[in-house]
């Protein structure tokens, strides 16, 4: 049984570091395969938020990878933004904006759905383009049938009715088909800080609250998910922060069938 912790929403810069050391000794507890982080790891893109967050990945005693979020590129400093967006991430994180994964049986592919510039006010919203979309197709066409298969996002493809306002993914429907298409089991996400799991098209889209930051939406405290199982049954754990450590609150179980997956009851 593979067993992955899903991150996602950081915000160095805003992190508390009472749960920065708490998370870490929940991930030593837990003793993972493979950790996948979603995005927004700092919250104005400044250097001194890459370094802490750079200080922070070199104490991850398990694998992980990591794809960026809007926060990641820098909102202020407009030459940085347009010329070379992604030098600080490069420099303290990771060459890659787009990493693959192969791990114990799970293979996981990340798209950088963040974007310079939109044909809207809102920035921070986010694109799948049909060209991400062939490459993912391109990666799991190799993969073995029995591998999980896994596509990691920060922003969302699915939104509860009380954050519609928030923006679904530009291009969520094409992407969407393709991935059913290319057997993808998950999609996880970040971005709106709220913790959930839903059905799509029969795939699993799960995503993870802020996990250390101090940036809360009302009710949410901060979480991130645990996801134990294999191609043909899956549990989704979500673990709170209730003021003194990371407790698991909720579990959802998932069983495959032909038309895909399916909530597992008991």
């Amino acid at each position: 049984m593979t067993c992955i912790a899903h991150l996602s929403d950081l915000h160095f810069g805003r992190a508390r570091s009472v749960l920065v050391g708490a998370l870490l000794e929940a991930l030593a507890a837990e003793q993972p395969d493979m950790i996948i982080i979603s995005g927004d790891l700092t919250q104005r893109a400044r250097r001194r938020e890459f370094q802490a967050a750079r200080e922070f990945l070199s104490r991850l005693e398990q694998p992980y990878m990591i794809i960026p979020g809007n926060h990641d590129l820098s909102a202020h400093r407009l030459a940085e933004r347009f010329l070379y967006p992604w030098r600080k991430w490069r420099y303290y994180v990771s060459e890659e904006l787009e990493p693959v994964m192969h791990c114990k049986g799970v293979t996981a592919a990340g798209i950088n759905t963040a974007r310079r510039l939109g044909f809207y006010l809102d920035w921070s919203r986010g694109r799948i383009n049909q060209q991400q979309v062939a490459s993912i197709r391109e990666v799991l066409s190799e993969v073995p049938e029995d591998h999980l298969r896994i596509v990691v996002a920060h922003h969302p493809f699915w939104l509860p009715d009380s954050r519609q306002k928030r923006n679904l993914i530009g291009g969520r429907d094409s992407a969407m088909e393709a991935f059913q298409a290319s057997g993808v089991d998950l999609v996880l996400g970040g971005h709106i800080h709220l913790a959930y799991v839903q059905l799509l098209q029969g795939i699993i889209v799960s995503h993870a609250g802020t996990t250390v930051s101090r940036r809360l939406i009302e009710g949410q405290p901060n979480s991130f998910n645990m996801i134990r199982g294999d191609r043909q049954q899956l549990m989704l754990e979500q673990l709170e922060w209730d003021g003194q450590r990371f407790s698991q609150v909720c579990r959802n179980h998932f069983r495959r069938s032909p038309d895909g997956w399916q909530y597992q009851l008991g």
